[in-house]
């Protein structure tokens, strides 16, 4: 499995926000500029709040921690396959083949969600976690179920909450005894989320701004109307597959109650997601920031589940031409995708990315890597101008890498702004301001500093600024020695003028 992701990684994609927002609740006031825009996303999550206490009281480092929650992911999310293909199959070779084609990574298109990560993502942990709660669920425990996915609230409150819907939706339907108590907690929660909406969240159901919608107009998977008919059909095939498939298990007479349960689930999610999409084309705040369609993430993992009964366990290869299949068509499937999934992770591992080690428990080396533990040496709060897009481009973020705030990190900050209007104005205004970096000057880099309170300059072309140090192809810039501003209104001269 780890073959297929490319190897474990440290510090790389969402990471950029995961890490500093730990660090953040380790060391408070360790990103005194960038702190607005953390807290945008943050106050959604309680992730930070219980990972660092796990952090700060067993003594571990963020990185040997983040490579321990990597590792529970895994065993989670494989351990809890296998507890729900026990309940589905009556064979081991289907399980097998459920896991085995589960190892192969692919994307939920349109979803920014990937089957599996290269890296730790709570996200991943949360949807692990939430599998146990179906496993839960199948064998007739409909309360552990629905403790499994408190937790799995607590960890990604949005993968959390579609695992409530699938599996609180297949309850009420399933469990006549639970349900008395289903209806009760129901109605509480009905209850708690118009509070919540009423309160906390009644800045978010407003309609974005044009600025707010240009703004993560880049994110182009969170508008499904937008999306291309091939995404649609990719989506209606998944669902498609799960309607056949159960009819076809209905009409052998195998389904179970608590797997008819599952199917309203999905079809709860289904319509929820159909629902969204009028009033994520609206751009309604809270809508966009829901991710609605993240809802196929399950509805996936569902018609993987069927797709392996379908091929391993069918009544289907006993009609086959093929004599070996009809005779052993059970360790003949599973044979087949072990070899495809090897197949793909040697190429993934030991072509697309030839040269890197499984595991990269720190970052990477590199030139960025050097420059990286110079800005972790400055004083927090040290404040970093570098290329926008700096974390796409030489592999990690200075927040997270650097552990110093940064001016701009395009990708991630249009991440956040999604959750945000003020963020999203305050991105939109750092794009204005400082123009192609590539063109950047001098001048116009004094002028950002002095109005952001910027510290150091990373750039790879030379600026005749006062140079705090070289690493590789970096130069570092002091953007406050020996440099003296005059201000005049809002203008300001600086005394180092360009080449």
């Amino acid at each position: 499995m780890v073959l297929n992701v490319g190897g474990y990684r440290y510090g790389v994609s969402d990471q950029a926000f995961y890490i500093p927002v730990v660090l953040q609740e380790l060391t408070p006031n360790m990103y005194p500029h960038d702190a607005p825009l953390i807290a945008a996303q943050d106050r959604f999550f309680f992730f930070d709040d219980w990972f660092a206490g796990i952090l700060r009281y067993s003594n571990t480092s963020i990185q040997s921690g983040f490579l321990i929650g990597y590792a529970l992911t895994l065993l989670l999310l494989y351990g809890a396959i296998v507890a729900v293909g026990r309940s589905m199959y009556t064979s081991w070779w289907t399980v097998s083949a459920l896991a085995i084609g589960l190892t192969i990574r692919h994307q939920i298109t349109d979803t920014a969600v990937n089957t599996l990560e290269s890296y730790f993502h709570p996200r991943l942990l949360a949807f692990s976690v939430g599998v146990w709660a179906v496993a839960a669920f199948l064998r007739g425990r409909t309360w552990l179920a629905l403790v499994i996915i408190g937790i799995a609230l607590l960890v990604h409150p949005t993968t959390g909450l579609w695992f409530v819907v699938f599996v609180g939706s297949a309850a009420l339907v399933s469990d006549r005894n639970a349900r008395p108590g289903l209806i009760t907690l129901t109605a509480m929660a009905v209850i708690s989320a118009a509070y919540v909406l009423a309160g906390p969240l009644r800045g978010q159901l407003v309609v974005m701004d044009p600025t707010w919608s240009s703004v993560i107009s880049t994110k182009d998977y969170l508008i499904a109307s937008e999306w291309l008919p091939i995404t649609w059909f990719g989506h209606c095939s998944v669902v498609g597959l799960i309607g056949y498939v159960y009819w076809y298990r209905r009409s052998l007479s195998i389904n179970s109650t608590k797997e008819d349960g599952l199917i309203i689930g999905c079809a709860v999610l289904l319509g929820l997601f159909l629902l969204s999409v009028p009033f994520a084309s609206a751009r309604v705040a809270l809508v966009v920031q829901m991710q609605f369609n993240r809802i196929f993430w399950l509805l996936d993992l569902f018609g993987s589940i069927y797709l392996a009964w379908l091929l391993v366990e069918s009544p289907l290869w006993s009609r086959s031409k093929l004599a070996w299949l009809r005779k052993a068509p059970r360790p003949a499937i599973a044979t087949l995708l072990l070899a495809l999934a090897l197949s793909r992770g040697g190429y993934v591992m030991f072509v697309e990315r030839t040269g890197h080690p499984v595991l990269e428990t720190n970052l990477a080396p590199s030139d960025w890597h050097k420059v990286m533990e110079w800005a972790a040496t400055q004083p927090v709060g040290t404040h970093f101008l570098a290329e926008p897009d700096h974390a796409a481009r030489y592999g990690t973020s200075i927040r997270a890498s650097g552990g110093q705030d940064v001016f701009l990190e395009i990708i991630k900050d249009t991440g956040i702004a999604i959750y945000s209007a003020d963020i999203a104005h305050r991105l939109s205004q750092r794009v204005t301001d400082l123009g192609d970096f590539k063109s950047l000057t001098a001048t116009a880099a004094l002028r950002l500093a002095d109005r952001y309170d910027l510290d150091f300059l990373i750039t790879e072309h030379p600026i005749a600024l006062p140079e705090a140090k070289q690493t590789g192809r970096f130069h570092i810039y002091d953007l406050n020695r020996d440099i003296q501003f005059v201000s005049s209104d809002t203008r300001t001269s600086a005394t180092l003028q360009d080449n």
